[in-house]
């Protein structure tokens, strides 16, 4: 009942809409615009940057202090990796109609830094690395999703760490939710980032 509670709890947290609320501070139902996404990048395109930057560092938040709080309590890593796979589940799958998720990128990127900071790191690398070279913030952040129980291996020190099975769900989620993105990279339909507002 206790791990239920738990799952129940970090999966509300996830579903904190920080993108929404940004939007509606600026008169924008930011889901009603735009991708229909409630994350940082559709949130700079439709409102404008310092919205944006105001979201990722929300969403960011949201997946890092809570793992940060567990880890002096004691938690095993297998359940630190369940609930943050909760988190995720809660930001990017949100009760409809209720609420509108996001892409789960940023709240990723949140555990990653509370789990390792160097894990934070290389996906970051990662991102920027393909963002410069294509200005495409899905296929950065797929590449970056992709990659990241990869570079457990590196972080750990081992082939498979207690996190990498959490690490390559959360992945999932994050890809899966960029699957109409995916569909227009295959067209090569797929629009290159801009701060400008649409």
């Amino acid at each position: 009942m206790t791990a239920l509670l738990l799952c129940l709890a970090f999966y509300a947290i996830g579903t904190f809409p920080t993108g929404y609320l940004v939007g509606r501070l600026h008169g924008v139902t930011i889901w009603q615009h735009g991708s229909g996404s409630i994350g940082a990048t559709n949130v700079s395109r439709v409102v404008g940057k310092k919205a944006g930057i105001f979201t990722l560092i929300g969403d960011l938040l949201k997946g890092f202090l809570p793992i940060v709080i567990l880890d002096p309590l004691g938690f095993v890593p297998q359940n630190i990796g369940c609930l943050s796979l909760f988190l995720v589940l809660g930001h990017c799958l949100s009760i409809p109609p209720l609420l509108k998720g996001g892409k789960g990128v940023a709240t990723a990127l949140g555990i990653y830094l509370a789990l390792s900071p160097l894990l934070a790191l290389f996906a970051v690398i990662t991102f920027a690395i393909v963002m410069a070279a294509f200005r495409i913030v899905s296929l950065a952040s797929i590449l970056a999703a992709v990659c990241a129980p990869v570079f457990t291996m590196i972080c750990y020190s081992q082939f498979y760490s207690p996190y990498t099975p959490w690490l390559m769900a959360i992945s999932a989620i994050v890809i899966y939710r960029h699957r109409s993105n995916l569909q227009r990279l295959i067209l090569g339909e797929e629009p290159k980032f801009s701060f400008k507002k649409t």
